[in-house]
């Protein structure tokens, strides 16, 4: 009888055992199926802080693609007055470089983009700063700012544009200079108006080359 006993405890207890050892599993395949299945929270993308240009009134192109300011180039330029035909044509008022290319070159597409970083006293700065389109011949570069119409009309053609642009303040003081329109290939130059008074003048200038094919 004892004997019949004591096999029914031992049955029992090893019954209470692997129940409990049943149970930990189901805890423990539970717990890592919990763990497998969620997720981790997706990190926040970090924001941009655009680069703040060096020197003031000095316009930086800038590649959004690395986050980077790429210094243009600083020419001296010819503050020309010439009368044409003895002022019968009237008189035009020009720009002149030496040299016929930019050292600085981008390639043409949809948009170029610049930053200008201004003293604080500036309220309109399409206003102050002027890009132009310069035209090449004789290893200089060229541009008519302005004529004067005279007693005879002049039909010569126009050497070089004005182009016009946009401005969004970025930052205090800072500003982004864009484009509606592609720039097309050629010479550019942005030049400060006040300081068209005088007979020499710094243009900030860069020249766009068409995208090679593929």
């Amino acid at each position: 009888m004892k004997k019949i006993v004591f096999l029914f405890i031992m049955a029992f207890l090893n019954w209470q055992v692997n129940a409990q050892i049943l149970r930990n599993n189901e805890v423990s395949q539970s717990s890592a199926k919990s763990k497998a299945t969620s997720k981790p929270a997706p990190e926040k993308p970090k924001p941009i802080v655009i680069p703040i240009p060096e020197f003031i009134n000095q316009p930086y192109y800038y590649d959004a693609s690395e986050n980077k300011l790429i210094k243009l180039e600083s020419s001296a330029a010819q503050l020309v007055t010439k009368k044409k035909t003895l002022g019968l044509k009237g008189s035009k008022q020009s720009l002149t470089m030496d040299n016929g290319s930019s050292k600085i070159r981008f390639l043409a597409k949809n948009s170029l983009n610049f930053i200008i970083k201004t003293s604080g006293d500036v309220i309109d700065l399409t206003t102050y700063i002027k890009l132009y389109k310069f035209t090449v011949g004789n290893e200089k570069r060229e541009v008519n700012i302005s004529a004067k119409e005279g007693m005879l009309n002049d039909k010569e053609e126009q050497k070089g544009k004005s182009i016009s642009f946009s401005v969004k303040l970025i930052s205090p003081d800072n500003y982004l200079i864009e484009f509606s329109d592609a720039l097309e290939a050629g010479e550019y130059g942005f030049v400060w108006l006040k300081n068209m008074e005088l007979k020499e003048c710094s243009v900030f200038a860069f020249g766009i080359d068409w995208k090679n094919s593929d």
